[in-house]
């Protein structure tokens, strides 16, 4: 249908105010993306330099404060109080590793020695699982079926056995990290806040500034939360994990330990993944260890998630526990073990953001319909 006579003409400019807009929001977007792709190793660095910050900010703040004894009230520098804590770190680290390192050794070395045996046992889990087919006579379309399935399982847990050991070499190459996330939290710690006051004085508006000291505030308060939370939920998974399995009999008992509090750094993932390889450990031995093993494991993970850690985590971080299974799958998919391992944290963090958004947002709606009210008592 043609254009009316009397229509305006269109407004060449501001199509090409829009056109350029677009397309510079897209090419910013794309940049951005490029330079958050090539900075992950630096942006990792700086995440993991602020969960290390988070879990000795407080010891750095007991330390500051004025002793109870002194009338003066003066504390201590603020880089005298970390110089402590850092030097009170190391002597535990050095301590710890006098006391664990050499028995951990031993049950380390243990397991390379029956490495062969073990791989044994193994294959004659997976020949078992192949008579299954023939044993119940199941359909030879499905017995086919059952012998591919088993035969690509067994070659894709090699492979991923084959990445595992490949990661963990690589892994070396963050050695020199061991040293930079304490050097840069030293200065996270010392300045951060002289330098967040300074960023908050400088915002124009009143009203400004004290929304975004109250995001900033809960954004703090979330990530330590949730880290020390986590922090504690290593220790208590590591003793009573590690103690029930000594208990049981179970060999290598403190490497499972050991690597139970690291893994359960990483949600859903870590536990399950413990969970499996204690199981078939304890199966190389007998099958009434693996029933007891996997019962005691179920048994005190169910307790872990509803009883204990909603205690050690309290209202801090409130997280749906679906919404937690999908932040850990979608981390997987977009970060590999690094994603699984920040996607709880990013995901407290964007509920934070959200929840802050609704409410400027709720607050804008009650300006707007109070402005009329205003106007007309002006008037």
């Amino acid at each position: 249908m043609p254009d009316h006579p009397n229509s305006p003409p269109p407004d060449l400019t501001r199509v090409r105010r829009i056109v350029l807009t677009v397309v510079s929001f897209v090419a910013i977007s794309i940049l951005a993306a490029w330079l958050l792709y090539a900075l992950r190793m630096v942006l990792l660095l700086l995440a993991f330099t602020v969960i290390f910050c988070y879990l000795i900010a407080p010891l750095v703040d007991f330390v500051e404060r004025p002793l109870r004894f002194s009338n003066s009230g003066r504390k201590l520098p603020r880089w005298l109080a970390i110089s402590i804590v850092y030097l009170v770190l190391i002597g535990g680290i050095i301590l710890a590793a006098d006391k664990i390192a050499p028995r951990l050794s031993e049950q380390i070395a243990a397991f390379s020695d029956n490495v062969p045996v073990y791989a044994q046992q193994l294959d004659q889990y997976v020949k078992s699982l192949e008579k299954l087919p023939n044993r119940y006579r199941l359909p030879q379309g499905w017995r086919q079926y059952l012998l591919d399935w088993t035969a690509s399982t067994r070659q894709a847990a090699i492979e991923w056995l084959k990445a595992i050991v490949g990661r963990t070499v690589r892994l070396t190459l963050f050695l020199p990290w061991l040293i930079l996330i304490p050097v840069i939290g030293f200065f996270f710690l010392k300045d951060a806040k002289a330098a967040s006051n300074r960023f908050l004085a400088s915002l124009p508006e009143s009203d400004m500034r004290h929304r975004l000291t109250l995001f900033l505030r809960e954004v703090s308060e979330t990530l330590a939360a949730y880290i020390r939370a986590q922090l504690m939920a290593c220790a208590v998974v590591g003793v009573i994990e590690g103690g029930g399995l000594w208990l049981l009999g179970i060999s290598y008992s403190l490497v499972l330990a050991v690597t139970a509090a690291v893994l359960e750094f990483v949600p859903v993932v870590g536990p399950l993944t413990l969970g499996i390889a204690a199981t078939l450990v304890a199966s190389f031995h007998s099958t009434e260890s693996a029933l007891a093993v996997a019962g005691f494991l179920i048994l005190f993970r169910f307790i872990h998630d509803y009883v204990i850690y909603p205690r050690l985590i309290g209202a801090g971080v409130e997280i749906h526990p679906v919404a937690v299974i999908l932040a850990v799958i979608s981390g997987a998919e977009l970060g590999g073990v690094t994603g699984v391992f920040l996607s709880v944290p990013v995901t407290a963090l964007l509920i934070v953001c959200w929840r802050h958004w609704r409410k400027l947002r709720t607050d804008r709606v009650i300006q707007l319909q109070t402005m009329p009210q205003d106007l007309a008592t002006i008037e």
